[in-house]
């Protein structure tokens, strides 16, 4: 059974465009930055079928988007649970950005939110995901989304030896490609490596930097040729 992944973006946290984002199957949604919900408008999506949200770590451009989010699905009638997986301290953070920009606690949404810090694996919505973490400036979650298929999100830090585990057999490898050289963030050439190490299959470059050169890129690409920069709004199956 195919997975489809949308790329709602592919940008890092001070760009032009809009943040990392993907949506799996129009119900599983990776990172909700400010502009996740702006995305998911566009494409014409129904929140109503998201049934959970894996948040990678709690930097802006990656959960920043939550509150937006949890109110437009009050506005569409949502009725089902929505489940929030991310690391230690995501339910407080959700809960006080809400307040924060809205001013509403959780529990007048008017539907059931679950808050999830996963421990090893997980079976979520017909899903069986895994989790890793990269050395970055806060705790992160690196994502396995399996359904006989593999997806592989490495997001925002320099990737250790349990994110080339976690990437083992992909079929599609999303993994940040900051810049070389940055503090606490991977680069091009890292995840082409990584991509080659475990054997996947492809291999998706997103939180690129603005600055980043046309030689880091160039150089992931001859260590792994089956590597590509998706567009925003792109759908790929993996």
């Amino acid at each position: 059974m195919v997975m489809r992944v949308v790329f709602l973006g592919t940008g890092e946290a001070f760009g032009s465009k809009p943040n990392t984002c993907l949506l799996v199957n129009r119900e599983l949604l990776l990172d909700c930055g400010p502009h996740a919900l702006l995305q998911l408008r566009k494409l014409g999506a129904e929140l109503e079928r998201i049934k959970a949200v894996v948040l990678s770590h709690l930097h802006g451009d990656h959960f920043l988007g939550m509150p937006a989010l949890l109110l437009a699905c009050r506005e569409d009638g949502r009725e089902e649970k929505l489940t929030i997986v991310g690391p230690e301290g995501t339910e407080q953070a959700v809960r006080e950005l809400l307040m924060l920009s809205y001013r509403r606690e959780v529990e007048a949404l008017g539907y059931e939110v679950e808050f999830l810090v996963p421990e090893g694996r997980e079976r979520l919505a017909s899903y069986n995901l895994s989790f890793c973490s990269t050395l970055h400036g806060v705790e992160t979650l690196c994502v396995s989304v399996e359904r006989r298929r593999k997806l592989v999100y490495l997001c925002d830090g320099v990737p250790t030896q349990d994110c080339v585990a976690l990437a083992r057999g992909a079929h599609l490898l999303v993994a940040e490609a900051y810049s070389a050289g940055a503090r606490l963030h991977s680069s091009p050439e890292q995840a082409a490596r990584i991509a080659a190490e475990a054997g996947a299959e492809a291999l998706a470059l997103v939180h690129i930097y603005r600055g980043a050169s046309e030689e880091e890129l160039r150089r992931a690409g001859e260590l792994f040729p089956r590597c590509f920069i998706p567009g925003e709004l792109e759908e790929v199956e993996v």
